[in-house]
């Protein structure tokens, strides 16, 4: 049966989704009163106030050293810091309040950007602040912080203060790009969780030099730095290779003005998906990053062929088939997608074994490349290509039905078509990417 009409995303606050919209107002309202009680009830003195200054200065400066974590999403992005060290020091040298204001006027000076996501950064951490600092004053007694007592609730307030500051900003950015929040975490952090870690026990380290003699602190900046550049170098290779492909392939769907955000929509729909057939975030991801640049062996196919808006003859035809296996080839030579690779290579299979370069059939063709093959045909029927006009969600869906057992996976097919139903995939947009022209590439 065809998709029940479904009702748009419904967005409270600068275009985010409901979720995101009620996370934001919570965090920022809740972090708001937190720093105006904070402010009220701070104790004054000058050695606090000079303590709270000089590290509201650091913490600024080290916010503004960021670096941005993996993601394949353009403006849901998560940005890592070395000011978390700092943070976690202001956490645990100055009266909870104080540490409360210091950590949350620090981010919004180091990162500027716009109010409303300085308004967010200041409110969880506020938040952050707060949780880890009434974890350490209201356990550690009259213990010092080079007190070896001490140090279980040193090590769980910088601990508590970390992971909430990460579950905040992950999560908004799970809500606002409607993605299930580990995958965004596994996504940003599984190859920088080391640096991460060491950010965070660099922060007690500075606490503890601090205590001793405020002049040692500057010791600390030899580690933080190294820390950066590490977690720097970590997310280049990664986010650069991606960023290539990514552009590489956005070219390609431009060659064709019927195809233009073909290969972004097919990414997003495989790993929905993906999601709802429950394969783990990580796969989910590989999964997209496969639909995403499923064609991209058509940078083989000559434009005649490819721009033909008529049928292809026998020879043409055999021409187009070559391009999952050019794919495939392409993307193996890159460590990160040795698994796309076979994703890509299997996307035009079929379930009966009449597909193409491999003849596979069944189980035998990846799951990877099963799913992409259904968000592939999805998305080619409700969009309009030179041989014809955009199909209805409703037609795409009763040939999905048709052809399940025989071009495509019957499970997969079950399992799209319940998220046509129930979820607002079909009710797709024209995405309109940026092309670059050769001049600007050279320039940049």
């Amino acid at each position: 049966m065809p998709p029940p009409p479904l009702r748009g995303r419904f967005s409270i606050v600068f275009g985010l989704t409901r979720r995101a919209s009620l996370l934001w107002l919570l965090v920022s309202g809740g972090g708001s009163l937190l720093l105006i009680g904070a402010l009220v009830t701070a104790p004054w003195s000058i050695s606090i106030v000079a303590s709270a200054v000089l590290l509201t200065v650091a913490d600024a400066i080290a916010e503004s050293f960021r670096v941005a974590l993996p993601t394949s999403r353009a403006g849901n992005r998560v940005e890592n810091s070395v000011g978390a060290a700092i943070a976690i020091a202001a956490v645990l040298l100055l009266p909870l309040q104080w540490a409360v204001l210091t950590v949350s006027v620090g981010i919004v000076l180091g990162r500027r950007t716009a109010w409303y996501k300085s308004a967010f950064n200041g409110g969880q951490a506020a938040i952050s602040a707060t949780l880890g600092g009434l974890l350490w004053h209201l356990g550690n007694q009259a213990a010092t912080l080079t007190d070896l007592h001490a140090a279980p609730f040193v090590i769980a307030a910088s601990l508590v203060y970390a992971t909430a500051n990460i579950l905040f900003v992950s999560g908004i950015v799970a809500l606002a790009s409607g993605l299930p929040m580990r995958v965004g975490l596994t996504r940003g952090y599984r190859h920088t969780w080391p640096a991460t870690v060491g950010v965070v026990f660099v922060g007690v380290l500075i606490a503890v030099l601090w205590s001793i003699s405020a002049w040692t602190v500057a010791l600390a900046a030899i580690p933080l730095t190294a820390l950066y550049y590490t977690l720097r170098n970590t997310v280049s290779l990664e986010t650069n290779t991606v960023d290539a492909l990514f552009q590489l392939a956005d070219i390609l769907d431009a060659r064709d003005a019927y195809t233009h955000g073909h290969s972004l929509r097919v990414g997003q729909y495989a790993e929905k998906l993906a999601l709802s057939l429950g394969i783990p975030g990580d796969d989910a991801h590989l999964i997209f990053l496969a639909g995403r640049l499923h064609d991209i062996g058509k940078c083989a196919i000559r434009n005649e062929v490819l721009l033909k808006p008529g049928a292809l003859n026998d020879e043409e035809r055999e021409h187009m088939c070559i391009h999952p296996a050019v794919g495939g080839s392409m993307l193996e030579s890159f460590s990160l997608f040795k698994e796309c690779a076979r994703y890509v290579r299997g996307h035009h299979e079929r379930w009966d074994g009449n597909g193409y370069p491999d003849k596979l059939s069944g189980e035998a063709i990846p799951l990877g490349a099963r799913i992409i093959a259904v968000a592939d045909a999805f998305d080619a029927m409700t969009t309009t290509r030179p041989y014809r006009k955009a199909l209805p969600v409703a037609e795409a869906h009763r040939r999905l039905e048709e052809g399940a057992g025989t071009q495509w996976d019957p499970k997969i097919i079950k399992a799209f078509l319940k998220l046509l139903e129930t979820t607002p995939l079909g009710q797709h947009q024209p995405v309109a990417l940026p092309v670059q022209t050769p001049s600007a590439a050279a320039a940049a």
